[in-house]
């Protein structure tokens, strides 16, 4: 209930200026039961943007079976989105109200870049591409929200698929 109500809150004014007070109001207790859970309203963001994150990381995982090779023959003749892609973007919807307010802030931006660039499988010589590639997913993503989310999740993964597929051919 605290989680969610900062996140509403967020939505509503931002971060700063949210208080304790208006948390637990909102979340219709006392604040003696906010305190038992979180020291102050750095930690209750902690903990939301974990929780956030943690569910960025578990959407941004392929299945057992990727194979990049069967995504780009499934892209160029079935015109179909990598699932991982699909299942990120909706991620994003699902949290878009929270991604909107927050993703401009760069400490959450930075949490959300460093997110992403684990979940890409990576060597030491490709370092550059990785980091092209997560900016470029958390930039796709900002459109998506700045522009009204006007295209599906199933459009705007398939644009990602595109990046990520073309980026790939030049290796």
């Amino acid at each position: 209930m605290l989680i969610d109500a900062l996140i509403e809150l967020v939505i509503e004014k931002g971060y700063e200026p949210v208080t304790v007070r208006d948390i637990v109001v909102r979340a219709h207790i006392n604040r003696s039961t906010f305190y038992l859970h979180f020291q102050d309203k750095k930690d209750i963001l902690d903990e939301m943007t974990n929780e956030v994150l943690t569910d960025l990381k578990q959407s941004m995982a392929n299945p057992p079976a990727f194979n990049l090779t069967d995504a780009m023959k499934d892209f160029r003749v079935l015109n179909k989105p990598i699932e991982s892609a699909v299942k990120l973007f909706s991620h994003v919807q699902n949290y878009s109200a929270l991604y909107a307010k927050m993703l401009p802030e760069v400490h959450f931006r930075d949490q959300v870049l460093r997110t992403i660039k684990n979940q890409l499988p990576s060597t030491p010589t490709e370092e550059i591409v990785i980091d092209f590639v997560t900016n470029g997913i958390v930039g796709i993503m900002l459109y998506w929200l700045n522009n009204g989310m006007k295209e599906s999740v199933e459009e705007i993964s398939l644009e990602q698929t595109k990046l990520a597929l073309a980026i790939e051919s030049f290796k």
